[in-house]
């Protein structure tokens, strides 16, 4: 039995009731397997959650594992192919395994005269949407600021251990 059906179950059960006296006419023992099942279905339920966030856990331990060696690998070749480039200084190297050669790319380098500059000629700067500062709203209303269309809402969420 499903967890929905056992509470329509108990929920029928509980609505036996004697029009005259107000009294409950339902199955007693029935109603306390019904509750006991409901109770097992329950603890079995929230078993399954803490499986799932274990789980999900130690997915993430071994994502950020995963992260590190990679980061150490990617270092490590740029530290190589740095001063693979500083021995070769420019020349062409080519055997049976590997061919290394060169292109020549151009980038914009910017030093600090430049946005003292750009700040009088505005066509070269970019600036960003604006968003809310949600820690500075937050702040302000709970020391008693208003803030027009911001509240403070709770929330409760549910803790497995």
């Amino acid at each position: 039995m499903r967890l929905y059906e056992i509470n329509a179950a108990l929920e029928e059960l509980l609505n036996q009731v004697d029009p005259e006296t107000g009294e409950l006419m339902c199955d007693f023992d029935a109603l306390e397997e019904l509750n006991l099942a409901r109770e097992e279905k329950l603890e079995n339920l929230a078993c399954y959650i803490k499986n799932l966030s274990a789980e999900a856990a130690a997915i993430k331990a071994e994502e950020e594992n995963l992260a590190a060696r990679r980061k150490t690998l990617e270092t490590s070749a740029k530290s190589a192919k740095e001063y693979l480039a500083s021995q070769l200084n420019g020349e062409k190297f080519e055997t049976a395994r590997v061919k290394i050669g060169w292109r020549k790319s151009s980038a914009v380098q910017l030093d600090d005269s430049f946005l003292a500059w750009a700040m009088e000629n505005d066509k070269f700067l970019r600036y960003k949407d604006p968003e809310p500062d949600k820690k500075a709203i937050t702040d302000a209303l709970k020391a008693g600021e208003t803030v027009p269309g911001a509240e403070l809402v709770t929330n409760y969420s549910m803790s497995i251990k």
